[in-house]
């Protein structure tokens, strides 16, 4: 075991046996072996998964929390009010997106690196305190609560080390993997990095990091061209929709729509005046990257939202002046970073700035 992780584990072991072994959550499988070294059936909360389009990386506990407790957006995420919460209490958040991809020295973002830390950190604390409520709500069926979570969860695939997919949250191998995790105090990856080879995919970061757990990212799907259409299917639906989108209540059946199944969106009502990006008909997707390209392309930010007066959203041919592009770099000087669930791995990124200062085409 890589040395960062194995101080990770024998700072939660300390922490487990302070603790006892919690009634509700049952023993801890920090790493899928005992002391001397004897396999253990079962999930292990040091276990990796990674985004299928970005290979954005977490814990396999995380990632199932994340993208179905909050995700940035919703019930018990940092940004969520009102209606959006679904009946979480404010101030009960369980964000645990990364808080910098890419070197640390790169994530000095607003708000600044260490005020992210704090509130990543703020937050785990917030799941190892409410551990046994959450895994009994689950077991109640309870949380995620019901369609009206299922409507606004985050479905983009997540892979384990060995390529097989991450099951749902609510299947009794998804629950069985987040008791283990709260089991183990909730481990977090924190920041990730592009790993210097494809061999050091998934691994512990070579730059020493005191405050998070630091791993290189994993292997992403195909990158996007670098004009609007693609870019649209690659990141736009699949990670910005879900805010900028309509009411997820109807189905999809169009073949064009690269995922299937149900349209994302109603996460955030607000989200959605700010910027729409979908088209004329949100039953039927085949338009939506043209529909949208004229909300996005040469458009001042809305006159609603806290970047009012400061640039355009995207301005052709200007990637670093583009407040989309700065959002997606986490380098912003008005709102948040977008997605709000945590920033895209650098590649897409870099696309994404490729696009604009290619002019922003369409196709």
């Amino acid at each position: 075991m890589p040395s960062g992780r194995l101080l990770a584990c024998s700072l939660l072991v300390l922490a487990t046996a302070m603790l006892g072994c919690k009634r509700d959550l049952g023993e801890c499988n920090l790493d899928g072996t005992t002391p001397d070294g004897t396999p253990i059936d079962g999930p292990a909360a040091f276990d990796i998964a990674y985004r299928i389009n970005d290979g954005m990386p977490m814990y396999e506990g995380q990632a199932l929390v994340q993208t179905s407790c909050g995700d940035g957006t919703f019930c018990h995420a940092p940004f969520a009010s009102g209606a959006d919460r679904i009946g979480a209490p404010a101030g009960m958040n369980f964000d645990l997106s990364l808080v910098c991809a890419g070197d640390v020295a790169a994530c000095q973002t607003n708000p600044p690196y260490e005020d992210r830390v704090q509130r990543f950190h703020g937050d785990q604390g917030n799941i190892i305190n409410w551990a046994e409520s959450m895994i009994q709500e689950m077991r109640a069926g309870a949380m995620p609560p019901g369609e009206a979570g299922r409507n606004v969860q985050n479905n983009t695939p997540w892979l384990r080390e060995d390529e097989s997919e991450l099951p749902s949250i609510d299947s009794g191998e998804g629950q069985e993997i987040v008791r283990n995790w709260l089991a183990c105090d909730a481990p977090a990856i924190g920041r990730t990095e592009t790993p210097p080879t494809e061999a050091d995919q998934l691994q512990l970061c070579g730059t020493a990091d005191e405050e998070l757990i630091c791993v290189y990212s994993g292997p992403a799907a195909d990158l996007p061209d670098p004009d609007w259409t693609d870019i649209y299917w690659t990141i736009m639906f699949t990670e910005c929709v879900t805010c900028h989108g309509p009411a997820n209540d109807n189905v999809d059946a169009n073949p064009d729509n690269p995922l299937g199944g149900d349209i994302p969106g109603g996460a955030s009502s607000a989200a959605l005046a700010l910027l729409d990006l979908t088209g004329s008909d949100t039953t039927d997707t085949s338009n939506w990257p043209e529909d949208s390209y004229p909300a996005v392309v040469n458009v001042s930010a809305s006159t609603a939202g806290p970047c009012a007066g400061q640039g355009l959203l995207v301005e052709a041919s200007n990637a670093d002046d583009s407040i989309m592009v700065e959002k997606m770099r986490g380098v912003q000087t008005c709102g948040t970073q977008m997605p709000t669930t945590g920033l895209l791995a650098q590649p897409l990124v870099d696309v994404v700035a490729e696009w604009v200062d290619l002019g922003a085409p369409l196709d």
